[in-house]
């Protein structure tokens, strides 16, 4: 099984879990591996979707079942007592998979899951789980696989070449309907970055590169914060991005335009953003954090750092 799950099936999976793509679209073998790497403190909104699919793979099912940990509701009297508690959600997710597990509703058994493997010992209270739930499900053991195959370093002599091109092509980008721009002061730029966004909103693009504008609000966060150019380096390619001292976080090129140019973000936050990672080594720095969730800032403590 391991054989069949290529890198572009971590990749999506990745992809998936950092909200890049939608889980929406992953196959019944990268759903599988999605539910072992889903961080459950980000909630549990995606499994609302999910276990009412019928490619869902039996063993998947009874793998998430577990994941979000049945057995803390035996405590419980009944019904009435879990409401009052915090992870009612949760609860309700279980019951769904239950009866669905039970009732036959997942017909794929490709994938084994034995409970009494990961969760379960002698010292378990399981006496509000159905006994079809601690039983092993019929399959192939497809365990949790390592989709990390990413990493930062520093751009090469091309790559850093290729970042003041585009730097140069956003301020003639910005010289079209602002003549009298030169770029000498972050502040300034970032702008004309917002004013250079809503005029090019409503007109033809032609063969204008808008995106290259994100190069210079990247570079107007070098300047300002101290960020580093860097790539964020995969196997399947590699993007261009600025990263805080310490490595924890990352912006990357192809983000912050695409929010604002097609009004899915108001360019106002381009300036935001900007002025919000002054001092901002990790998450906690930040007074709010609405940057992470729209995809245009990356956490990657995670990810190892080349020179």
């Amino acid at each position: 099984m391991e054989e069949l799950f290529n890198k572009k099936n971590k990749n999506r999976v990745l992809k998936a879990v950092n909200g890049e793509m939608s889980y929406q679209k992953l196959t019944a073998a990268e759903l599988h591996q999605f539910v072992q790497h889903w961080n459950y403190d980000d909630g549990i909104e995606p499994f609302e979707w999910i276990i009412k699919q019928k490619h869902l793979d039996k063993g998947t099912a009874l793998c998430l079942y577990w994941m979000l940990q049945p057995d803390y509701f035996c405590k419980f009297k009944n019904e009435e007592e879990i409401k009052e508690d915090t992870n009612y959600e949760t609860y309700q997710i279980i019951k769904e998979i239950e009866e669905r597990y039970i009732s036959g509703f997942y017909e794929d058994k490709n994938f084994s899951f034995d409970p009494k493997q990961e969760f379960l010992d002698k010292n378990s209270n399981t006496r509000c789980i159905p006994e079809e739930m601690q039983v092993k499900s019929p399959g192939t053991v497809f365990g949790r696989q390592d989709i990390e195959f990413a990493f930062l370093r520093k751009p090469n002599e091309k790559e850093s070449k290729t970042i003041n091109t585009k730097i140069a092509d956003a301020i003639k980008i910005i010289q079209i309907s602002s003549p009298d721009f030169i770029y000498d002061h972050a502040d300034d730029a970032i702008k004309a970055i917002i004013e250079s966004v809503e005029y090019w909103k409503e007109k033809e693009l032609g063969k204008i590169k808008i995106k290259n504008l994100s190069y210079l609000w990247m570079e107007c966060i070098h300047k300002k914060h101290n960020w580093d150019w860097i790539i964020w380096d995969w196997e399947t390619g590699n993007n261009i991005g600025v990263t805080n001292t310490t490595k924890e976080l990352t912006c990357l090129a192809d983000t912050i335009i695409n929010h604002t140019i097609d009004g899915f973000q108001k360019s106002s936050i381009i300036s935001d953003l900007y002025k919000d990672l002054a001092g901002v080594n990790n998450f906690y720095d930040l007074k709010k954090d609405p940057y992470s969730g729209i995809g245009l800032l990356f956490s990657t403590d995670h990810l190892n750092f080349r020179e």
